[in-house]
C-alpha cells in the first residue's frame, strides 16, 4: 500500500512517544483506551461498518503509522491513503504495534437477544486523546445518520506550525517556564508503594459545582484545582505545593476539532493557608492555572522527562458537550467511597481525576509508601468535605 509521505509528530504525539520508549512492555497496553458506542434502534451491523470506515477516512490518525528514527525527537508519521479498520475483536491488553497498522480496532457487538448493537473501540492514546475519543464518537453518529461533518484538521499540519519559525518562540518560552516552576519546589524523597485506587462518589451535582464556580469568578476546573491544593495541604502540611494538570492544548479554534493526542502535562506552583478564606485562593489558582496552560504545548524532548513522584497530578474530565441540553439532576446523593482494583502502573504515583457530571467524582490512584487505604479515604474525605463547604457556602 502507498502511503503519503511521512511528517513530523505533534509534541502533544511527541509527549506520547516520549512517555512509552521508557515503558516497560508490560506496561505498553495501559495506553489504550476501551470504548462503547451505541446505535440507534434498527442499525445493522453493515451501516456500522461503513460508518466506521468512513471515519477513517474523515480523521488522519486512524491511517497513520509510526516510524522510529536515530535521533529519539526524530520519529515520523506515516499517512496511508486507504482506511485500515480492523473488525477483530480484541483485549485491552493486547499493546498495538505502532509502526504496522494504524493504532485502533473496532468490532460490533450484538446482543444475545437481537437488540440493537453496541460499538468496542480500542484505540492507542496517540491516536486520540480523550477529547479526540469524543469527537470521533460524535462523528460516528454523524455518519451513522447519513450526515456529512466539517472537514477536520489534520495532525501533520498542526506538527509542521508547531515547526515553523513563527511557534519557536512559544515552545522555548514553554520550555523555560517548565523548567523554572520544576526547580522551585525541592524534590521530596518518595519511594513507590502498592498501588491503592478508590473513587469518591461526592453526591454533589453538577450544577451546584458550576454554580459556585460562577460565583467565585472562576473556572470549573479551577475549582476542584483549588480543593485538591487544600486537601493536600491539610494532609500533607505543605504549603507550597507543585501540581501538574494535564492539558488539552485546544484553546486555539483551528485544533478543537483535531483528532490525535493533544495532551501534555503542565506543572504550577501554588501556595494555600488551608484555614484562609476560599475566593482568593481560587483567583491565585485560577491566574496559576492559566499561566501553566498558556505554556501548554513544548517539545517534550527539549525538557527533561517528566518526575511522576515529583508533586501530584491532577484531570479534569468536563462534562459533556450536549449537557446544557440534557437535565442534570439537582438534588444531592449520598456520598460514599467506592475502592477499585488497582490498573495502570505507569505514570503518576500521586494522581487524582475530577469527573463532574452529573455528579462531582474524585478518583484517586496512588503508588506511594505512607498510602494506604485509610490514607485515601482520607484525603478523599477530605476533598470532599471542602467541595461541600465551597458549595454550601454560594448558595
Amino acid at each position: 500500500m502507498h502511503n503519503s509521505g511521512d511528517h513530523p509528530l505533534t509534541m502533544g504525539q511527541l509527549s506520547m512517544w516520549r512517555a512509552l520508549s521508557v515503558r516497560p512492555p508490560e506496561q505498553l497496553w495501559e495506553s489504550n483506551l476501551d470504548l462503547t458506542w451505541s446505535t440507534p434502534a434498527g442499525t445493522t451491523e453493515e451501516q456500522v461498518r461503513q460508518a466506521l470506515t468512513a471515519l477513517a477516512v474523515r480523521h488522519e490518525s486512524l491511517r497513520t503509522v509510526y516510524r522510529a528514527a536515530d535521533d529519539p525527537g526524530g520519529v515520523r508519521q506515516v499517512v496511508l491513503p486507504d482506511p485500515i479498520v480492523r473488525f477483530t475483536e480484541a483485549s485491552v491488553r493486547d499493546p498495538f504495534d505502532l509502526a504496522d497498522a494504524p493504532a485502533w480496532r473496532a468490532w460490533v457487538r450484538t446482543p444475545d437477544d437481537g437488540g440493537t448493537p453496541q460499538v468496542r473501540v480500542l484505540i492507542h492514546h496517540i491516536a486520540a486523546d480523550g477529547a479526540a475519543v469524543r469527537i470521533l464518537e460524535s462523528d460516528f453518529h454523524a455518519l451513522l445518520r447519513g450526515d456529512r461533518p466539517a472537514d477536520a484538521p489534520t495532525p501533520r499540519e498542526v506538527a509542521e506550525r508547531q515547526r515553523s519559525d513563527v511557534f519557536r518562540a512559544k515552545l522555548v518560552a514553554a520550555g523555560d517556564y517548565r523548567r523554572r516552576i520544576v526547580a522551585a519546589v525541592p524534590k521530596v524523597p518518595v519511594s513507590r508503594g502498592p498501588m491503592v485506587r478508590a473513587c469518591a462518589h461526592t453526591g454533589i451535582p453538577y450544577g451546584a459545582v458550576r454554580d459556585t464556580a460562577r460565583q467565585l469568578g472562576v473556572t470549573l476546573p479551577t475549582l476542584l484545582l483549588t480543593v485538591y491544593v487544600q486537601a493536600l495541604v491539610t494532609t500533607t502540611g505543605r504549603p507550597d505545593q507543585l501540581l501538574w494538570q494535564l492539558s488539552s492544548n485546544r484553546m486555539d479554534p483551528t485544533v478543537r476539532r483535531l483528532v490525535s493526542s493533544m495532551t501534555q502535562l503542565v506543572p504550577m506552583l501554588v501556595e494555600c493557608d488551608p484555614d484562609g478564606p476560599l475566593r482568593p485562593l481560587a483567583r491565585d489558582v485560577n491566574v496559576a492555572a492559566a499561566r501553566a496552560l498558556q505554556h501548554g504545548v513544548y517539545d517534550p524532548f527539549a525538557v527533561e522527562a517528566t518526575d511522576f513522584d515529583h508533586g501530584t497530578f491532577f484531570t479534569f474530565i468536563p462534562a459533556p458537550a450536549d449537557a446544557a441540553a440534557d437535565p442534570a439532576p439537582s438534588d444531592p446523593e449520598p456520598r460514599r467511597i467506592e475502592f477499585l482494583a488497582p490498573r495502570a502502573h505507569s505514570g503518576a504515583s500521586f494522581y487524582v481525576l475530577a469527573e463532574v457530571y452529573p455528579y462531582v467524582q474524585l478518583t484517586m490512584r496512588v503508588m506511594r509508601s505512607g498510602y494506604g487505604r485509610p490514607e485515601v479515604e482520607r484525603f478523599l474525605s477530605t476533598m470532599t468535605d471542602l467541595l461541600l463547604r465551597a458549595v454550601k457556602d454560594a448558595a
